[in-house]
């Protein structure tokens, strides 16, 4: 999302009314367009609501998946063992701290 201008105007009247500069970006991320502006509704909260669900639940299916990557491009997809998730992990590990 396009980060949008605060006036000095709008920081003085922001911080009056406790508005964050991030939550008025989720303002603008979620509400409905009005003719100047935006507006967040009941119905608004409550779609960014269920979208946030449904995308915790795509994220809940990807617990144990991996993907291969090599120069760039996915060369395989599977679902290790607990064992070989550990090794996979602890190689990690090592490599970071190599790296460091």
């Amino acid at each position: 999302m396009n980060s949008i201008g605060i006036t000095k105007h709008a920081a003085a009247r922001m911080s009056q009314r406790s508005i964050l500069a991030n939550e008025a970006e989720l303002i603008v991320l979620i509400g409905t367009e009005v003719d100047d502006g935006y507006l967040v509704r009941e119905k608004d909260y409550r779609n960014a609501e269920q979208g946030l669900k449904q995308l915790l639940q795509s994220f809940r299916r990807l617990v144990g998946k991996r993907l291969v990557v090599k120069n760039g491009q996915i060369v395989t997809a599977y679902r290790p063992s607990k064992t070989r998730e550990r090794g996979l992990l602890r190689t990690g590990r090592d490599r970071n701290h190599i790296e460091r």
